[in-house]
This record gives C-alpha cells, structure tokens and sequence, in this order.
C-alpha cells in the first residue's frame, strides 16, 4: 500500500540560486530534463535505452560497482556491465543475473595473470559498446588496479565516451588532471573531503575552496568538465553554468549513495548520448549538445535525492543503500511520468 501510494505521489522540485557573483545560474525545466529521456515504443531495439559500464569493485568493496550497475538498470538503460578485479566478479555476479560482470582488473597480487596491455585490450573491446561509464566505485588504492583505470580513462576519452569520475577515480585526477582536463564529456562527483582533496591538487587556495564559486573555480581549472559537488544541496557546474539541487532527501547518510548517484549520472548520459546521435525526438524542443552533462548530472541529483528520501521516509534510521535502489524507479516516476506524457515523441 505504501508504495502504490508513493507512485501516485508527485513532489515539487525547486532549486535555489547561488548568491550574486560571476556565475550565471538558471532552472532547468522538466520538460528539457525529458527530452533526454528515450520513449518507449514498439520500435527499439536492445541497446537503444542505453549500454552503461560500471567500472571498479576489487575485493573488498563489491557493493559499489553493483548500486551503479542496478541504478542504471533500474532507471531504464537496456544493459549494464561491470568491469572489476578478478577477485570481485564471482562475488558481484551473485548479487544479480542482470548484470554483465568482466573479471578484467588485476590487482599489484594477481598482475601476473594478465599485464596491462592486455587489460587495456580487452576493456576497450567493451568500450567499444558504451554509450557512458561511471569510473572509481569500489576500486580501492590498489597501484595496479589504478594503473590500468587511468589508462582505461584514456581510451574511453578517446573514443568520446560521456564518463562519471567518482570515489577512488578522484584520487588519479588529483595525481593527473590531465587525464580529464578539457574533456567536457567528464562530469566528476566529489563529496566534502574529496573536493577539498581535488581543491588542493589543483592549487586552488583553502579560503577560495571554502568559497561558494569554489565548484566553478575547479570546473574552470579543469577545462570545462561538469563538478556535481555533493551535500546539503549539490552544486553542479561546468564554470560558466551552476544548477543548485535543493531536492529533499533522506537524513542517513550510509555508504552506496554516492555509487547510486553515479550510476544515474550514467544513464542520463548514455541516454545523452543517444540523442545526439538523433534516436528520437520529443515534442516541445531541442537540446543545446553542449548542455547534455549538465542536464545529465541535474536530473540525476534529483531522481537519488528524492529516492534517499522515499527510503528514509519508509526505513527510517535502518535506511540503506539497498532501501534507496528500492526506491528508483519510484523517484523517477514521481519527477518525470507527467512531464513525459506531455513531451511524448511526435506522431509519424
């Protein structure tokens, strides 16, 4: 009963401007958000809701890769793989037939079963398929491991494909910010101490990194690529535009909604990517291409804000980041059911 009740209910969203200064802020509206969201009509094909890779998990984290994988399976992307340490495939495989699990990263003990020339051709052979990625959940400081997801980074780069750098994937941009700098189809999601860490790699001043254009300075210092900066509100900005979620959510704070986070950044920019590429049209307009990463992280810090929510709402403090999954889908109906029906696909 409850959770009939929570699809048919329908929060307000609303987002609040940053105080004047150099950034120029602005609402993206609902109906934008949906015209990134594919239709479903009889006329798809496997693979044309998206094909997203969650790439980490070693042996001592196993869960992160998973609440990527599932979030993006969740939302509606058509299939979801995972790219992990040998030593946590068997593991992730028993959590869901669903996912596509690759026993491919090889940490510092087990290197000699695979080098990194072969790694990296077999996870480009994945790529190869990948409409977006989401980088770091669940990798650990293994130096192997991180050797192979820098070069992994390099040839998802090169094949223009929209990334989420997250977690442990942040730590190699603070070593390298080469690895992203100027590539505009990054969208990176730091919490507090990670930002601060990101803020202190790139020189940027402790008072300047405390600031409220701090986001924009390190989205500007790195050329342009999308900072979703995660709190009390998430400040998302690419150094010329900041979106402001103030979406409710849940008060716990358990670990997994960060890879939850990311995994829905991926598909909204999977399904980006498949616009770009002209697999459908919604009534109501167009949008900028440029845009896409911003509008990606936004609609995704809204779906797993108000999902933490819905599952405080029903948990309570025994909330975890497997009561948040639950609540996915629901939270994506609440934000975007209504404004579907009213920016469905043109009539052939």
């Amino acid at each position: 009963m409850q959770r009939a009740f929570q699809r048919a209910y329908t929060s307000v969203s609303f987002m609040a401007p940053m105080v004047a200064g150099k950034m120029s802020t602005h609402q993206p509206r609902l109906q934008t958000l949906a015209q990134l969201i594919p239709p479903l009509t009889y006329d798809l094909h496997k693979g044309d809701c998206g094909r997203v890779a969650a790439i980490g998990g070693c042996e001592e984290y196993t869960g992160a890769p998973y609440f990527v994988a599932s979030t993006a399976l969740r939302l509606g992307a058509d299939i979801a793989h995972v790219i992990c340490e040998k030593d946590a495939a068997s593991v992730i495989k028993g959590y869901s037939p669903d996912i596509i699990v690759y026993p491919y990263l090889r940490s510092t003990v087990n290197r000699q079963d695979m080098e990194l020339g072969e790694i990296a051709r077999r996870v480009g052979w994945v790529l190869d398929k990948m409409h977006a990625v989401s980088i770091g959940s669940g990798l650990g400081n293994d130096d192997n491991i991180r050797e192979s997801v820098g070069r992994i980074i390099v040839a998802a780069r090169e094949r223009g494909i929209p990334m989420v750098l997250d977690a442990d994937s942040l730590a190699l941009v603070g070593r390298d910010p080469d690895l992203v700098r100027g590539y505009q189809n990054a969208v990176l999601t730091p919490n507090a101490p990670e930002f601060a860490r990101l803020c202190d790699s790139l020189g940027i001043s402790k008072e300047d990194a405390e600031s409220e254009h701090a986001a924009q300075l390190v989205a500007e210092k790195l050329g342009g690529v999308t900072i979703v900066k995660k709190g009390k509100s998430d400040v998302i900005t690419n150094g010329k535009t900041t979106f402001v979620c103030e979406e409710l959510s849940g008060l716990r704070r358990c670990g997994g909604q960060g890879d939850i986070l990311s995994g829905a950044i991926a598909t909204f920019l999977a399904w980006g990517h498949k616009y770009k590429q002209g697999k459908w049209k919604h009534t109501g307009g167009e949008v900028d291409f440029a845009n896409i990463p911003m509008l990606a992280a936004y609609s995704a810090c809204l779906v797993a804000r108000h999902a933490s929510f819905l599952a405080f709402d029903e948990c309570g403090r025994a909330t975890q980041s497997t009561s948040i999954l639950d609540q996915v889908d629901i939270a994506f109906d609440n934000k975007f059911d209504e404004v579907l029906k009213a920016v469905r696909p043109p009539k052939k």
